[in-house]
């Protein structure tokens, strides 16, 4: 199963959740120096650590430089966007997940939100995409100028529709060189509740794990899956589950 510099491992949406993550890397038998490990974006918001999460992909990143790759997801778009200009658009949606204290925000004196530099500066450094033999990561979605017409993400790599969008024609219509994606709880949209859904040219990584209490990785080209769960799973198909995952 292993295959050293040829194994690539995708970690699923982490959204604050530190703990499933370390468990993770452990039960995937991560190797900084053989593995090329990526992580499909939403590192933060939802859960309970998300600071942790962060300090942790910068760790990985510096220790192997060239085997990490972080996808910059909707919720670190909406951060930086709200850190940027507290009264722009995305700002509101971002702090409704302040409200449950996602990522330890706290005010200074002055009255500005305390986020460590270090992290501005990783996150917004993040690219849209990365592709390798394997697949092309994103992390929702192609772009789809004219229906059924999917972008390859360097020819539109600031796009929104490639960290924001829930397309049920890239999901139905897609075919072509592999995608991973994430965003899109695979329990809400595909039936596929706690599991990776896996198609020809798709595969969902993110299994809900700040709902379902499931964080999910898949290995390629094997197509391998590991999953750890934690004890307090909430329902994913429980009312307040379904609203909060329809809000962003």
């Amino acid at each position: 199963m292993r295959s050293g510099l040829n194994r690539t491992l995708v970690v699923g949406d982490i959204h604050g959740k530190l703990g499933l993550f370390d468990s993770l890397l452990e039960k995937s038998g991560y190797q900084p120096d053989q593995d090329r490990l990526i992580l499909i974006g939403d590192l933060v918001d939802r859960g309970e650590d998300s600071r942790g999460v962060v300090s942790r992909a910068i760790e990985l990143k510096e220790r192997s430089p060239n085997n990490v790759v972080v996808i910059r997801g909707n919720h670190e778009a909406m951060m930086l966007a709200a850190l940027r200009d507290p009264e722009c658009e995305q700002a509101e949606l971002w702090f409704l997940t302040v409200e449950s204290r996602p990522f330890r925000v706290t005010m200074d004196q002055q009255g500005n939100m305390d986020v460590p530099d270090d992290h501005l500066d990783f996150l917004d450094s993040l690219p849209t995409w990365f592709e390798d033999d394997h697949a092309i990561y994103v992390h929702a979605s192609l772009a789809e100028p004219e229906r059924g017409k999917f972008q390859h993400p360097s020819e539109a790599s600031e796009n929104p529709e490639l960290y924001w969008a829930r397309n049920r024609h890239f999901f139905a219509e897609y075919k072509g060189k592999t995608v991973v994606f994430g965003h899109t709880i695979t329990g809400m949209a595909f039936g596929e509740k706690e599991k990776v859904w896996i198609r020809d040219s798709l595969i969902c990584v993110d299994t809900g794990a700040y709902l379902t209490g499931v964080l999910s990785a898949i290995e390629l080209p094997s197509r391998v899956v590991f999953s750890v769960s934690e004890d307090n799973k909430s329902d994913v198909d429980s009312p307040f589950g379904i609203k909060k995952y329809l809000s962003f």
